[in-house]
């Protein structure tokens, strides 16, 4: 189900402290990749909307001011948002200004699949800004697809939950995860998934802190690789897998863009 709407005033679907993804949509992107932020709201005019980052040093600089354009996509009306936006300013490294313009679109939200499962992994935890952990990723995929192997790279057989857009686990409560992550996955046979993750939420529980991170920066092919592993597993629990291609959040495109004809 989805909705468009050609207006000229936004803010009326945009709250002081609202919570908003931006999938990056720039015209020069990387399109083999997704790339993700978070922010709040801070402040929201007409067509003109104040995002406080959730991450400082997100690896966005000034010389993008003008020329980078997200996808906004949030929660009002008791669905999902989503309209585009330009990049107009930086503010004090953490505070994002934009435009936003043309249809905003009205969805319904919909999951990804995820399953519970035991997989080896490697979290890497840091306090590094996101633009040093880009610069991280790069080193190290490079070396995957040179030398198909990370020296020293040990993967632990761990309990988690995956999906397309996220993974969790438990950890001790002594060792609370950093604000971001570096995420190595062992699915199959083959290389494993590396993906830049940020703790979206944290829970007590027995044995620990239950800890939920969000994928925000991911290879699309190794999206498309988790999704078909994790499919597989949910059909052969009898279940139906769903299309994380409509959890608008986790794609680098708008709902009429999907409705174009190829």
């Amino acid at each position: 189900m989805s909705d468009h709407s050609q207006i000229s005033d936004y803010c009326r679907y945009f709250s002081l402290r609202q919570k908003v993804y931006l999938v990056n949509m720039s015209a020069e992107r990387d399109r083999d990749l997704y790339e993700s932020l978070s922010g709040v709201v801070t402040s929201s005019g007409m067509d003109s909307l104040e995002l406080m980052i959730t991450h400082g040093g997100h690896g966005t600089h000034d010389d993008e001011v003008g020329k980078a354009t997200y996808k906004l996509t949030s929660e009002a009306l008791g669905g999902g948002i989503q309209v585009l936006a330009d990049l107009t300013g930086i503010v004090a490294d953490n505070i994002f200004q934009f435009r936003m313009h043309g249809t905003l679109e009205l969805f319904q939200r919909r999951s990804d699949s995820r399953v519970d499962l035991s997989t080896p992994i490697f979290q890497l935890r840091r306090n590094f800004r996101l633009e040093l952990f880009k610069k991280e990723w790069k080193r190290v995929m490079d070396h995957l697809s040179n030398n198909n192997a990370l020296p020293g790279l040990v993967l632990k057989e761990t309990m988690v939950n995956l999906s397309a857009g996220g993974i969790g686990l438990t950890v001790e409560a002594s060792n609370r995860p950093t604000s971001l992550s570096m995420f190595f996955i062992a699915l199959d046979e083959g290389l494993p998934v590396c993906a830049l993750a940020e703790t979206a939420w944290e829970q007590k529980v027995e044995d620990g802190l239950r800890c939920g991170f969000r994928f925000i920066h991911i290879l699309k092919a190794d999206q498309e690789r988790i999704n078909n592993y994790v499919s597989e597993l949910v059909r052969k629990s009898g279940g139906t897998p769903l299309d994380y291609k409509r959890n608008w959040v986790l794609v680098d495109q708008m709902v009429a863009d999907a409705r174009k004809p190829r």
